[in-house]
């Protein structure tokens, strides 16, 4: 029974918010910030002069990926399986998050509002040493920046609008090997992305701090390289492989929560319901907190920080369960395919400087252009004039999660998804007045519906008198005139 009146509040309640939403709350979402708008003008800036300074020249079409067509191949299984770590990165860098958060302690708020952009250091992955000498070594065919990953497996992703760099060498031993550098996609993001964004950069900024016994070191020293395989099983009748070596850039370790001493990620989740609780996890933001954790390497944390529209932290959820029923249902073939078909794609090019190109507007196809000396078109050109097409905004309202507790309802007292209870204080006088008025009106409903009984009762009773004396009489007068017409038979007869 109170299962049921439970359950009976949560759906008002969702109907509520909803409404709620349509109203007013939607608008949160195209909210801009001032000091995030000049954040990301300023990284779109320093993005735009990079491929200024190192993709500006002319290019020829190549070829076209369509993810749509599988060019009459058929895969039966993709698995991406970890070899091993070849190394480390040189930061040693500890990641201390807040584990409770005190909303009615003022002075313990944690806000992001004074972030600036700070331009890394950045360079090609064909010119980054470390990488060339490790592929060598390790036998590598691919090597590949996470990002570069996650863009290609994610081509859903709204407002995916990217360009990144492919080099294809081959040494003197005839042996290929495909360099695929990080993706380059700021400025075509619509205001949720551009906080996003914004938090996943101040985000490690404000819960980062060095090791003991660590130096802190430039960002070129900044990775990690991680061997993996690429497996592809049943490929017209054959297995076929890759090995690839991933470069990512690590967050830190936690030493808060067992096990101790792990890789964690922090990764923001933007709130536009706070005073209500924490938004459902979307399947956008689960594949993409997938994409974020199991590529790293297979012990990886998430640490999901959720930060409120206004862009106070509001809470630091440690595990989404959800994020490994991705591998376990099955539902990863569809982005290990596709990073398959690409990587299948670029090994059979011939060596030079290629560019991958993704449209928003055709998600499921990339173009791949080569540099050309011999003359063609600005790519730059489109990938500028790409940046300034309209921009989509998902105003789709997000439930509530019924199972996540949160600072605002142990504040509240209230369990998520349930009205708050009245904030007005009990007058004790007022209520004992309402209970005897109640009392009082109810005694004299029971009166007057008892006297109603007692008069139908008495009127009743005084009908059935006079039906009997009705039928006495009756009775009497059918004897009289009985007997009279009997007397009158005998003086007949007498006659």
């Amino acid at each position: 029974m109170h299962k049921e009146i439970i359950e009976h509040e949560q759906e008002m309640f969702d109907h509520w918010l909803s409404n709620l939403w349509e109203e007013n709350l939607k608008n949160r979402r195209l909210n801009a910030i001032p000091f995030i708008e000049n954040y990301i003008k300023s990284a779109c800036n320093f993005s735009n002069s990079y491929i200024k300074s190192h993709y500006g020249g002319t290019y020829s079409s190549k070829m076209k990926i369509d993810y749509n067509i599988r060019d009459e191949v058929e895969v039966n299984q993709v698995e991406m399986l970890y070899c091993k770590r070849v190394q480390t990165n040189k930061n040693g860098t500890i990641i201390n998050l807040p584990m409770v958060i005190d909303i009615g302690n003022l002075e313990s708020k944690i806000s992001f509002k004074d972030g600036v952009f700070n331009p890394p250091q950045k360079i090609p992955l064909v010119e980054d040493e470390c990488c060339r000498t490790l592929s060598t070594t390790n036998d590598i065919d691919v090597n590949i920046c996470l990002s570069s990953i996650k863009s290609i497996m994610n081509l859903e992703k709204p407002n995916s609008l990217w360009i990144i760099p492919v080099n294809v060498d081959i040494d003197i031993n005839e042996r290929k090997t495909v360099y695929v550098g990080g993706a380059l996609c700021t400025g075509h993001f619509s205001q949720q992305e551009k906080s996003w964004y914004y938090l996943r950069k101040e985000l490690k900024k404000k819960f980062k701090k060095a090791s003991p016994n660590e130096s802190v070191q430039d960002d070129y020293n900044n990775y990690n390289y991680d061997k993996w395989m690429l497996k592809v099983s049943n490929v017209n009748g054959v297995d076929k492989s890759f090995n690839l070596l991933v470069r990512n850039k690590p967050h830190g370790i936690q030493q808060q929560i067992k096990p101790q001493n792990t890789p964690v990620v922090i990764i923001p989740k933007v709130e536009y319901q706070p005073e209500f609780g924490f938004e459902k996890v979307s399947e956008e933001q689960l594949v993409e907190y997938w994409l974020d954790t199991s590529f790293r390497c297979p012990k990886t944390k998430l640490a999901l920080v959720s930060v409120q529209h206004d862009m106070d932290l509001m809470q630091v959820k440690w595990t989404i369960e959800e994020v490994e029923s991705l591998s376990s249902n099955g539902k990863d073939q569809m982005y290990l395919q596709r990073l398959y078909l690409t990587l299948e794609k670029l090994t059979q090019l011939g060596k030079g400087e290629y560019v991958l190109l993704h449209n928003p507007k055709k998600p499921f196809h990339v173009d791949v252009y080569q540099s050309s000396v011999y003359g063609g078109f600005n790519l730059l050109n489109m990938y500028f004039v790409l940046q300034q097409t309209e921009v989509s905004d998902s105003l789709v309202w997000n439930p509530i999660d019924r199972e996540i507790l949160c600072p605002i309802h142990n504040y509240f007292k209230v369990a998520p998804c349930m009205f708050r209870p009245n904030p007005d204080q009990l007058d004790i006088q007022t209520i004992s007045e309402q209970v005897t008025k109640f009392n009082t009106d109810r005694k004299s409903k029971e009166n007057y519906e008892n006297a109603q009984l007692l008069r139908k009762k008495r009127i009743k009773m005084e009908k059935n008198k006079i039906k009997r004396k009705l039928k006495r009489e009756s009775d009497i007068l059918y004897k009289i005139k009985n007997n009279t017409l009997n007397t009158g038979n005998s003086l007949t007869q007498i006659n």
